[in-house]
């Protein structure tokens, strides 16, 4: 049921506007690839800072603000990677490196969520030094994000 539901997402008018037009399909991909260096920049800067790997800002300054950049990449990411694949629904659920894309975005997100509702994430943002779980799951994000920008650039060549 899942499957047809997706593959109808190509018979939509905007998904036959975005194939026919020969400037919308290159502007939506375009726009996927800034969200994805917001999303991969605000990541990484927070990743880093709470690994101790940079050291210029306060975390109770930069998270807030690295947050948000992130926060907006991924809406932008998500919004136009549904554009981009209602065009060719089918190719992509054939595509193992899409395949495996997804699950690797929602084990990153996971630890997003796991990040916020952790008291020591809240005790940085408060000044306090970074707890060693925090830079367990700094490691991990970069490990999950990295790895979903492997299996995205990966599924031009599946």
């Amino acid at each position: 049921m899942l499957t047809a539901l997706l593959l109808n997402l190509g018979d939509t008018a905007l998904a036959s506007a975005l194939h026919q037009s020969s400037i919308a399909y290159p502007l939506v991909s375009s726009a996927h690839i800034l969200g994805i260096g917001l999303l991969a920049g605000g990541v990484v800067i927070m990743d880093l800072r709470l690994l101790g790997a940079i050291r210029r800002g306060t975390l109770s300054d930069l998270m807030p603000l690295m947050s948000r950049l992130a926060a907006v990449g991924l809406t932008l990411t998500i919004v136009t990677g549904i554009l981009l694949f209602s065009v060719q629904p089918a190719h992509y659920l054939d595509n193992i490196a899409f395949l495996l894309k997804l699950p690797l975005i929602g084990l990153a997100l996971l630890n997003v969520l796991l990040v916020q509702r952790l008291p020591q994430w809240r005790a940085v943002l408060a000044g306090q030094p970074v707890a060693p779980v925090l830079k367990l799951t700094a490691v991990l994000s970069l490990i999950l994000w990295l790895a979903v920008l492997v299996a995205g650039r990966w599924i031009a060549f599946m």
